[in-house]
């Protein structure tokens, strides 16, 4: 990994655990994340009015890889992640959803045969940020028990560990697939063209869902009313967060160093729940922030 895509990923952490942590302040639902696409697409959509990327002239490829990222963000992703902070503590969710994708999707690309073949230290790196992960929504290390991560909430979890393993995979697919149609065209402006692209996408479904759930229309009444600031600089923060990914991911020979670093956001997301919504840390969160931050280093250097 260069160093170019290192400071974007290190940048789309630091957006990413503000956005997060804006959204378990304003209670996510479908309808909060719907005005947080909303934004971001009207800040983005300016870039398809003048972007030299014939969308027309896209393969068929990259328009599925597209639609079945937004499936797996606006439907998948969007659903665990509001049921995740309903019922569980940003110190804890956080380092489970961020985590649980990095196996995921080194499995995928492995059985798929998706770039290149991960060498043997890159993995043992992986498994350490994994590793990690798992401790930091332990209070005490005698927790580290199976019952300690079976509950309903954890379903959730899961479900949005696959949303983000799905969107991760198809984006990085489809990013290829417009980089190969649009040969000469600068990479920053390709990234940006798909991202503008994906949020206008994206938007519909959230819209759709917001609208035609008689909950989520309401709390979308709400935030209206409300006049709640928070779900459009949320929506500001994921757009910035995305580009910065999928900057990143023009520059890696695998999709999955992406999904490794962007664990960078671990330890920033379990700060902002301590020092803004006064979760706890004891010290065996420190130490599974330690193995992330080891194991991001082993997987790079060696």
């Amino acid at each position: 990994m260069n160093t170019l895509a290192f400071l974007l990923i290190v940048g789309s952490a630091l957006f990413h655990a503000t956005w997060n942590l804006l959204a378990k302040r304003g209670h996510l639902t479908v309808g909060y994340y719907a005005i947080m696409e909303l934004t971001t697409t009207l800040c983005w959509f300016h870039v398809l009015l003048w972007t030299p990327v014939q969308l027309s002239a896209m393969p068929p490829r990259m328009w599925l890889c597209v639609f079945m990222s937004t499936l797996c963000d606006g439907v998948l992703y969007i659903f665990g992640l509001s049921r995740t902070y309903r019922y569980m503590e940003m110190a804890t969710a956080y380092p489970l959803m961020r985590s649980l994708p990095i196996l995921l999707t080194t499995f995928i690309t492995t059985i798929c045969g998706l770039g290149t073949a991960l060498k043997t230290w890159s993995i043992v790196g992986f498994l350490l940020v994994f590793c990690g992960a798992l401790l930091m929504p332990l209070m005490r290390f005698s927790d580290f028990k199976p019952r300690s991560y079976l509950s309903w909430s954890m379903i959730f979890v899961l479900l949005t560990a696959l949303g983000t393993t799905g969107y991760t995979i198809f984006d990085s697919q489809a990013v290829q697939e417009m980089t190969k149609a649009a040969q000469g065209t600068s990479k920053v402006i390709i990234s940006m063209t798909y991202a503008s692209l994906r949020s206008l996408l994206q938007v519909g479904v959230l819209w759709t869902q917001a609208l035609c759930v008689q909950s989520e229309r309401a709390r979308l009444k709400q935030i209206i009313c409300q006049r709640d600031w928070t779900a459009p600089l949320a929506g500001i923060c994921s757009s910035l967060t995305y580009v910065l990914v999928l900057g990143a991911m023009t520059q890696v020979t695998n999709v999955s160093f992406v999904q490794a670093f962007r664990q960078l956001g671990l330890p920033f997301g379990m700060l902002a729940g301590v020092l803004v919504l006064k979760e706890k840390a004891p010290l065996v969160k420190w130490v599974g922030v330690s193995l992330i931050v080891i194991g991001l280093a082993v997987s790079v250097l060696f």
